[in-house]
């Protein structure tokens, strides 16, 4: 639209005024923006120390309004101090928006703090003008209710996840002081465990009102945070939501990675984190480019959300007629979508899928098969499917050797399991169903296995021969970078083909007109001999400590530590040193065992010489 000459002028001249004015008015308070400038470097450490007693205050709060059923005058002492941390997050956020000389550039860094401010102060204001009645008409109006609840919460949890962010920043520093970036990897799950734990152990978290057993809920979090699945006390009738809420968070961290979704909460919030921090999580993503760094954690944190998205999607579908309320409905959905793509195989049903609702539900079956798969490709592989192998020019259909090794491998796998178990329970626990439901049945069985543990048939009614393809599955898992467990497909991958070129006289281990790197090959050694010997030590001392049939010994151990979380029903009779065990192996699992072996093992300096060789008599 064309804007008249007269009105056209009058703009110009009001722009004009105003950035006179603007000038004038920065040059005449210029000596005062100088002295802010002076002050806010002295008031800044004044900050950070008013901001960690926020953080605990928060702390406290959350756990005192979440963790227990306060009576009324603790509540009223909890309301207080939520007023005092809303009042002190308000004024430290414009103290420092005074202080500065640099408002807009403060508010672009901080917008997730200033939108959660200025919501605080808009709902405040709206409080003190209407009452508890003109709130609850506008939540009435929107449809969204609790507002100003909500709020104080949220402002706790962001308190909370700022110290977390405060730990990614400092791990440079920590690593500056000759720690391995493995070391942090592994001390971020167990400080996600013992957060857990914790949690757990409140009276909130269980039916009973009295929290878990110290050994019961480590036990659990790390079941949870690794992915694995196994419980000793029954999800479903056990935990409040309370307690299934704090289970559904620590598998989307444990999943995704307490650094990761730190990284990508800082990026969101606050500026651009620096070189150290890249090069500290461009190992844990398994990225080779650190300018890719913050790329590949938005592309895994979306790609994350987007399945798991559709995944609730599929369990909502499927779910029409099982609850009686809709947000019932949709809390089981996305429970199941985050257990299923992140390999965990936890379920807030008492026998995992494996009720007459579900076990034949070919909705429930067909959206856990996907989600499983998915999550267990890896992100690597995962988004090279989607978007090409970014190292080649013609990027689709030119899939990288990574690639092509996890894709052939859990394609063989799959087939192989469905085919093995339709053939050796087809009168065993498959008798009576029909052809094609023995055929889903298997194919369930087959994909969730490999690391995810839920099941859709009794696991303790199946046969011996049936068991050992379990446990051989198992052990395999999924592929690396992924929420899956195991030794990972490519290891055997490459130790069979590896055998291969011996046997067939190849002078290299090669596949797809590719050479497997001399290193890789190591690798793959070292793991298998590494996982072969911690097995064998955790089974022995189960069948020390514990009066249960070796076979079943030998599965739990199996489940553990390679994170599947299938069971075959004696995880909630262990004692409590077999849970220690348990506890070990999932921790180990989860977190790689060549991943702690760099972590603690001294490395030595390379040496500038070597020795004759000479030949061994191995075969």
């Amino acid at each position: 639209m064309k804007v008249p000459k007269p009105f056209k002028r009058i703009i110009i001249s009001l722009l004009v005024e105003w950035r006179k004015f603007r000038k004038h008015f920065r040059n005449r308070f210029q000596d005062v923006e100088v002295e802010l400038y002076d002050l806010n470097k002295v008031v800044e450490p004044y900050f950070r120390y008013f901001n960690i007693v926020l953080v605990l205050l928060a702390v406290a709060s959350l756990v005192a309004s979440e963790g227990f059923e306060l009576s009324s005058p603790f509540n009223t002492w909890n309301a207080y101090l939520e007023f005092s941390i809303v009042l002190g997050f308000t004024s430290t956020y414009f103290g420092r928006l005074l202080l500065t000389s640099k408002r807009s550039q403060l508010i672009r860094n901080r917008l997730f703090e200033s939108l959660l401010v200025g919501f605080l102060i808009l709902f405040g204001v709206l409080y003190l003008i209407g009452g508890e009645g003109f709130i609850f008409s506008i939540e009435e109006l929107f449809g969204i209710y609790k507002l100003i609840p909500m709020l104080i919460l949220l402002t706790k949890v962001y308190l909370i996840l700022l110290l977390i962010i405060k730990g990614v920043r400092a791990a440079p520093i920590i690593l500056s002081l000759k720690r391995k970036p493995t070391q942090v990897v592994a001390l971020s799950f167990l400080s996600v465990i013992a957060a857990g734990a914790f949690f757990l152990m409140l009276p909130s978290a269980t039916v009973d009102g009295e929290g878990l057993r110290f050994i019961d809920a480590l036990f659990t979090s790390t079941s949870a945070v690794c992915v694995t699945g196994l419980i000793v006390v029954d999800t479903a009738t056990h935990l409040t939501f309370f307690g299934q809420l704090v289970v559904l968070i620590l598998i989307q961290i444990g999943g995704l990675g307490l650094l990761t979704i730190a990284t990508l909460f800082a990026l969101f919030v606050s500026s651009n984190l620096g070189l150290g921090q890249m090069m500290l999580l461009k190992g844990t993503i398994g990225e080779t480019r650190t300018h890719e760094t913050f790329q590949t954690i938005k592309r895994i944190v979306l790609l994350t959300l987007f399945i798991e998205g559709m995944g609730a999607l599929g369990y909502y579908l499927s779910w029409a007629d099982i609850f009686e309320t809709n947000g019932e409905r949709i809390f089981f959905s996305v429970f199941h979508a985050v257990s299923a793509f992140c390999n965990a195989g936890f379920s807030v049903f008492t026998n995992s899928l494996a009720d007459k609702v579900n076990a034949l539900n070919y909705g429930i079956n067909i959206t856990t098969m996907l989600l499983i798969v998915t999550g267990g490709l890896g992100f690597t592989t995962l988004w090279e499917v989607l978007k090409g192998n970014p190292s080649r020019k013609v990027k689709h259909w030119k899939l990288s050797l990574h690639a092509k090794l996890v894709l052939y491998s859990t394609g063989v796998l799959i087939v192989g399991g469905t085919i093995a178990i339709l053939v050796l329970e087809w009168e065993g626990v498959l008798a009576g169903y029909s052809v094609s439901d023995k055929l889903l049945l298997s194919a369930f069985q087959s994909v969730t296995t490999r690391t995810a543990g839920f099941n859709t048939v009794d696991i303790g009614a199946l046969g011996e021969s049936t068991t050992l393809i379990f446990l051989t599955l198992m052990i395999i898992g999924g592929a690396p970078a992924s929420t899956a467990g195991g030794m990972k497909t490519t290891t055997i991958s490459v130790l069979l083909i590896s055998v291969w070129s011996i046997i067939t006289g190849k002078r290299n281990v090669e596949f797809s007109k590719r050479k497997i790197a001399r290193s890789t090959l190591n690798t793959a050694i070292t793991v298998f001999v590494l996982v072969a010997i911690l097995l064998f030590i955790f089974t022995l001392i189960l069948t020390i400590t514990e009066d249960q049939p070796f076979m079943d010994l030998l599965f739990e151990e199996f489940s553990a530590f390679a994170t599947v979380g299938l069971s075959r029903g004696i995880t909630s009779s262990l004692t409590d040193a077999g849970k220690v065990v348990i506890i070990s192996s999932m921790f180990i699992g989860r977190v790689g065992i060549v991943t702690l072996a760099l972590a603690f093992a001294k490395r030595k300096t390379a040496t500038k010489y070597s020795y004759p060789s000479e030949s061994v008599i191995v075969a």
